[in-house]
């Protein structure tokens, strides 16, 4: 028993040793990181930019990150490490009729994160994460992006097809002013929608367009397996299998042999049997294929049943429905449970603005610092300071900056 308790002894008290290594600081006062851009050169291609132009957009999201510095709850940081860094997204023109990156202003964002300050004991040295690395809830301010935060919002059914369409968010509880769309905070510089309706027929036609593949795959395999079957059963390709049988049995022991040729004998009916069964007309590879087409034929028939005008209505789509022709439907008759889908509203921003200049914020993944298990965090990092963050930024000055 001694040698036992003994050991539990030292495991205790090597544990409380590596509890003992890391160590917070929630008083100290932590670093402003150094600032950090980046723009590869993807971005830069796919948006059609100049030197000078992501230039200047950098110079635009620096301004704004120091409003952030500014809050009096990052300044001076306690308790952790700040940092604010900039980058320049890329512009996915995957959609067919979308228009070239060219045709928008330059888009992007400044991201924040609070990094608590801890220190540890690393190779009998101790150190700490003050200037780089460290794990935290980190903030995103996005810059001239309608589709960041709403693009994956999509209908069941339209697979991977790329489309800028979307599942229109729900508003919700405004904070400092500023309106909560989904979950996104969202401040702008022109009345104008950030989307407009998606058009009835584009809705459906990724249903069209997964069906008919979906049939025609299924049509094709079907016809495929048939063919090569009847190929299978014919006596030229029997008398092929029974030479392969021999060549192989004529390697082995005599016993072994005959009992593997007489195996090949009895499984070939049995393989055949099976076969039958599985490819048979009314079987379950025809019914798959007759499946396929009714559903093909189902929003086929849905499209040809709607007038013009209703074709190019505002569609939505009803998550509930059973039916094809109820999940997705013109808004106008629609039940409320029926959401509006929506795409980018490309006539929302000014042509006449330099492409460097912000006129649209949101606010990403603050929605998360909101939650009741957030709400009960009280590191000094993360969440508990992205809340003070939203609460103390000077947003006027924010609004100025947008509005310049």
């Amino acid at each position: 028993m001694r040698p036992r308790l003994l050991l539990l002894a030292i495991c205790a008290c090597a544990s409380a040793t590596v509890v003992a290594q890391v160590r917070y600081r929630p008083t100290e006062t932590g670093p402003w990181r150094p600032w950090s851009f980046t723009a590869i050169a993807s971005a830069r291609q796919s948006r059609g930019a100049t030197a000078a132009e992501v230039q200047a957009f950098q110079v635009r999201l620096q301004e704004f990150a120091a409003i952030v510095k500014r809050a009096p709850a990052v300044s001076p940081p306690i308790g952790f490490a700040a940092e604010a860094w900039g980058h320049l997204a890329s512009y996915d023109d995957r959609t067919p009729g979308r228009p070239p990156g060219r045709s928008f202003p330059l888009a992007g964002g400044v991201g924040f994160g609070a990094f608590p300050l801890i220190e540890s004991m690393k190779n009998g040295r101790l150190a700490n994460e003050d200037m780089k690395g460290g794990e935290t809830d980190t903030l995103d301010f996005v810059v001239n992006d309608l589709e960041a935060g709403y693009g994956t919002s999509k209908p069941q059914g339209w697979g991977s097809v790329p489309l800028d369409a979307f599942v229109e968010p729900q508003a919700g509880a405004a904070v400092n002013g500023i309106d909560r769309i989904g979950d996104v905070f969202v401040l702008k510089r022109h009345d104008r929608p950030l989307w407009v309706p998606f058009p009835l027929i584009e809705a459906l036609q990724p249903i069209v367009d997964g069906r008919r593949t979906e049939y025609e795959t299924r049509r094709d395999n079907y016809a495929k397996e048939v063919a090569e079957f009847t190929a299978w059963k014919t006596p030229e390709k029997r008398a092929a299998r029974r030479a392969e049988w021999q060549k192989g049995a004529a390697l082995m022991p005599k016993a072994q042999a005959t009992e593997f040729l007489a195996n090949m004998e009895k499984s070939d009916p049995q393989i055949e049997a099976e076969k039958e069964k599985q490819l048979k007309a009314g079987g379950p590879e025809e019914r798959g294929v007759r499946d396929a087409e009714r559903e093909l034929q189902e929003v086929e028939g849905i499209l040809a049943a709607l007038s013009t005008e209703e074709k190019q209505a505002p569609s939505c789509y009803d998550e509930r429905a059973s039916r094809l022709a109820a999940r997705f439907r013109k808004l106008a008759d629609a039940p409320p449970s029926c959401r509006a889908l929506v795409r980018p509203n490309a006539a929302y921003f000014d042509p006449k603005l330099p492409r460097s200049a912000p006129q649209v914020l949101m606010i990403h993944a603050f929605a998360r610092c909101l939650r009741p298990e957030s709400l009960k965090q009280t590191t000094r990092g993360g969440c508990v300071i992205n809340r003070a963050l939203i609460d103390t930024m000077d947003w006027e000055a924010v609004r100025g900056w947008l509005n310049r």
